[in-house]
């Protein structure tokens, strides 16, 4: 992953809220072979008729099956290519109705949020995701395979709630504890540690410039 390579969150939700599905339900297999469909479109996402014959698809997938959490996913990529935020947004919000606790998906909506200027609801979403991440992160060992996506998404929601300095702290503190650790991922550690000392403004441009490419 390059440094500030944001613009993943809100394309492709990380497979945590996946795996936090408390009920593990059938699915529809006509949903199943809709959203097939949808995502053999993603090679042409650039193409404005392509995106929507994707979501038209996602669209009666969905209508098939009001649970499928991977149909509502996929949506967002088409949605965030068509810089439809509003749609987007009340997608997240299906989402987080079917995973409550997580994190990632408040991030998403507090993303969304500012690309439209709703300063007041994005920091209520920051505000969210990063209270899940503080109490998953105080019982969660270093050597858990999803630390350090807490660890970037909790510096990210710092950074947009404004609080540089906290942000800045806490990735510090885990740069140093990563940089005696013999056997950490150079990588992950770099990008992360490059989060320090940026603010909202610089994070925002970094996704503005990832949707314009």
């Amino acid at each position: 992953m390059s440094p500030l390579n944001l613009a993943s969150i809100l394309l492709v939700i990380a497979s945590f809220s996946c795996s936090q599905t408390s009920k593990k339900l059938p699915i529809d297999a006509k949903a199943i072979n809709l959203n097939y469909s949808a995502m053999a479109l993603v090679p042409f996402i650039e193409n404005t008729d392509s995106a929507n014959k994707a979501i038209l698809l996602l669209d009666r997938a969905t209508a098939i099956d009001h649970n499928y959490f991977l149909g509502y996913q996929n949506k967002l990529i088409f949605y965030y290519q068509l810089k439809q935020y509003d749609k987007a947004i009340f997608t997240v919000n299906k989402l987080i109705q079917l995973q409550p606790s997580a994190h990632d998906l408040y991030l998403t909506g507090g993303l969304l949020y500012e690309f439209t200027s709703d300063t007041v609801s994005s920091d209520i979403y920051f505000n969210k995701s990063l209270g899940i991440c503080n109490s998953v992160l105080d019982t969660m060992k270093n050597n858990n395979s999803d630390y350090e996506m807490f660890i970037a998404n909790k510096a990210i929601n710092l950074i947009m709630l404004e609080e540089k300095e906290k942000a800045n702290f806490f990735l510090k503190q885990f740069h140093d504890g990563l940089a005696a650790d013999k056997n950490s991922d150079n990588e992950i550690r770099n990008w992360i540690y490059s989060l320090i000392n940026k603010d909202k403004k610089q994070v925002m441009a970094a996704l503005i410039n990832q949707a314009k490419n």
